[in-house]
């Protein structure tokens, strides 16, 4: 009965018959999952467009609703409406994209900000098993504003 398993095999794969699981187009398999914290704009928007490119998975949080529709639509990339300021509301919105992502890898944004987010991803990991716990790297990006 195994005496032929791998040659039926080779003949489904040659038939068409044994379908190869294909990637989504634009993201690599292993893609970093980055946050950006208020990235609809200025310096952030720019490095959130350089991270889609690079073929990354980007996310952005911020209240800016039409500009980050926007930014979803043209580049693929996740958008949270969530008004920065209101601790529950970015948490209610990060468990969300941590059940959907199982993760994050770079956080970008401003201090105050990556630091509620960094406690909140220790709090999911928390209550995963060993295995699936890894370090976060966080990149804290300011902008001067020129007047």
């Amino acid at each position: 009965m195994a005496d032929n398993y791998l040659e039926r095999r080779m003949e489904e794969l040659r038939s068409g018959r044994l379908a190869i699981k294909k990637a989504i187009p634009g993201i690599k398999p292993k893609a970093r999952r980055i946050l950006m914290a208020g990235g609809c704009h200025g310096i952030a928007r720019e490095k959130a467009l350089e991270y889609r490119k690079s073929g990354c998975r980007v996310a952005i949080f911020d209240s800016d609703e039409v500009v980050g529709k926007q930014l979803a639509h043209d580049h693929g990339i996740r958008f949270h409406r969530v008004n920065l300021e209101d601790e529950s509301a970015v948490s209610n919105e990060m468990l969300s994209l941590l059940s959907t992502w199982r993760g994050v890898d770079i956080i970008v944004g401003g201090k105050d900000i990556c630091n509620i987010l960094y406690k909140k991803i220790i709090d999911w990991k928390e209550s995963l098993p060993i295995a699936d716990k890894s370090d976060i790297e966080i990149v804290i990006i300011s902008e001067v504003h020129q007047s």
